[in-house]
């Protein structure tokens, strides 16, 4: 399947930002997009690609941001090491407060 893509868009525009390339699909993969199209949905298969793709940039966004605020809080963790801010804790301590916690979240 050669698959052509462009902005999705309400109206027809020329758009000269086209580019085909060939890719190879799982044939459940290609008879999704067959379905798709055929329900209008879509109109053509370039539609459920380019939709397909901008779903998936913004799940790889959000994963980047959840990386990025993990790596600032392993950092703030490391720098309350070095500053000799720690605690210590037993198992029992940490199921304890594992327990408040989900007693908290299921408002019991």
């Amino acid at each position: 399947m050669v698959i052509a893509a462009c902005a999705i868009v309400s109206r027809p525009i020329r758009c000269d930002c086209m580019t085909t390339i060939a890719i190879t699909l799982k044939s459940d993969h290609e008879n999704f997009i067959e379905e798709v199209v055929k329900s209008g949905s879509y109109i053509t298969q370039s539609e459920v690609v380019a939709a397909a793709l901008d779903l998936l940039k913004i799940r790889e966004e959000v994963r980047k941001a959840h990386r990025q605020e993990l790596k600032k809080e392993i950092q703030k963790g490391i720098s309350e090491l070095d500053r000799g801010e720690t605690q210590e804790f037993t198992a029992a301590d940490i199921k304890a407060e594992g327990r408040h916690l989900l007693n908290k979240h299921q408002g019991t």
